[in-house]
């Protein structure tokens, strides 16, 4: 087994998004099957069913004995996409304009520092395509210009989630030639001056939100599933991929087993239970109840029900086949990555709405935590989902809810649960308390500074307890991120 995600659907998306990015126009001749089987390392069957995903969906045409033709036009609306003009959400738009300000600015400058040599001929391509005299097709290929930094990330939740916000499915205001102009000019300095070795943090732009301020106007042809029509529930559905859900099932009970929910001897939910609390078939319970009694985890008594057999430290010997977790660690380490290069901005923002006696009384919390059986990340977890409970926007609350919930398949593999008190940990929750503690005094960028050093390096150091365990390489060819920007 590879992975847990279907590989056609991972080859799909890789190409769905070349198309509706223009990468590949409209009339392009997608590569021989045969080249796809050797891009992607797939079979020929595994390459059609993605062919055939896309055509489904209107993305490309096919015809017998020949190659695979681009049937979108990026440039225009496609018509199978567009379904009514009906006006947005006008709330809905302002809320996620917010959220996309304070998530956007750190992801694309990370992508933009990310650029090297010729990697730089794609945003300089798009630049000179962007015709001041030509509003409608400046500003898609400013989409274009944006997108492909967010993308150089390498990182395919973080794309996910920008895409998710739907700036895309619209066309802004236009605004005047004196200010695209303008704009144009802004973007030629920015590239000539980071290729020179500045700091893109120093070169100043005008804060454009405003042409997005007209996206109400009933004119506007927006996708029927976007968010600004639907609000953060399209936003949500947008950030899951599909994934074998047995998978699911049983590395989250193998997560509460290992943070104590369920200790040996206790019995697990039925299988009934376990069909509604995960959402899945009697048939998905059944395989990952299997996958469990194969590592000895838990024993299945005739006519009783599940019960657990094994404690922490046996959790922590089972050998687990990589190929096993891989999906599932690939998703951990895309959150915790994105986590880190926004939680700076979203704390400053979640700090100006927490009271200091919020903050006091979290401090009070965090000190209960450790005083605990101090298992996996507990303060971490703690101080994001205090910062998540304190959004205001709600888009960006239902972004960082997701991620949250990614934040606990960490608990799911067994060698990074540590219930010691160690050096690492200890350090941890030290940043946690100080950068609730600025919070209590008032000072909300100090909060957000220091949470953000924290996050960061947590991150590197899981990256780290990964690569010692021997799953990190499985995790990172779950995808090649490259795919998503070359």
């Amino acid at each position: 087994m590879r992975s847990d995600v279907a590989m056609y659907d991972k080859i799909y998306q890789i190409l769905k998004n070349k198309i509706v990015s223009g990468v590949f126009p409209l009339g392009y001749q997608l590569p021989s099957r045969a080249s796809l089987c050797g891009e992607f390392d797939a079979s020929e069957k595994t390459i059609r069913r993605a062919l055939e995903l896309l055509e489904r969906e209107g993305l490309i045409e096919s015809v017998q004995r020949k190659r695979a033709t681009v049937a979108f036009d990026y440039t225009t609306a496609h018509h199978s996409a567009i379904q009514t003009l009906k006006k947005v959400d006008t709330v809905a738009a302002s809320d996620i304009l917010k959220s996309g300000v304070l998530l956007c600015y750190p992801i694309t400058i990370r992508g933009v520092h990310l650029c090297r040599g010729a990697e730089w001929e794609t945003p300089e391509k798009i630049l000179t395509q962007m015709n001041p005299g030509e509003p409608v097709m400046f500003w898609r290929l400013s989409n274009q210009f944006w997108r492909f930094f967010v993308a150089r990330n390498g990182n395919d939740l973080i794309l996910r989630t920008v895409d998710s916000l739907g700036f895309k499915d619209i066309d802004p205001w236009q605004g005047t030639y004196e200010m695209r102009s303008d704009y144009a000019a802004g973007l030629k300095q920015l590239i000539r001056a980071v290729k020179a070795g500045e700091n893109p943090e120093k070169i100043p732009f005008d804060n454009l939100s405003l042409i997005y301020q007209n996206a109400e106007e009933p004119d506007q042809g927006i996708f029927s599933d976007s968010p600004l029509r639907k609000g953060s529930k399209a936003l949500e559905s947008q950030l899951f991929q599909t994934k074998e859900r047995y998978s699911s099932v049983y590395l989250d009970l193998l997560g509460l087993i290992a943070i104590g929910r369920y200790r040996p001897g206790s019995q697990l939910p039925s299988y009934k239970e376990l069909q509604t609390i995960y959402e899945v078939s009697a048939d998905t319970v059944s395989k990952a109840i299997k996958i469990l009694q194969g590592w000895g985890v838990v024993e299945t008594v005739r006519g009783n029900g599940v019960f657990v057999t094994m404690d922490l430290e046996a959790l922590k010997k089972i050998e687990i086949e990589p190929s096993l977790i891989a999906s599932h660690l690939r998703r951990y380490l895309d959150s915790l990555e994105l986590i880190s290069l926004t939680i700076e901005s979203v704390a400053v923002h979640a700090g100006s709405h927490i009271s200091a006696a919020e903050a006091v009384q979290f401090a009070e919390d965090l000190n209960d935590l450790w005083n605990q059986v101090y298992l996996y990340q507990l303060s971490p977890v703690a101080v994001l989902e205090f910062i998540t409970n304190h959004i205001a926007y709600d888009a960006l609350r239902t972004i960082y809810k997701v991620l949250l919930k990614n934040y606990h398949i960490g608990r799911s593999i067994p060698g990074l649960i540590n219930n010691g008190k160690n050096f690492y940990n200890r350090k941890i929750h030290r940043q946690c308390k100080e950068a609730v503690n600025a919070l209590a005094e008032g000072d909300a960028r100090q909060f957000a500074k220091q949470a953000a050093e924290m996050f960061q390096m947590t991150h590197q150091l899981i990256i780290e307890a990964c690569k010692r365990l021997g799953c990190f390489d499985a995790a990172m060819q779950v995808y090649d991120g490259s795919k998503l920007w070359q």
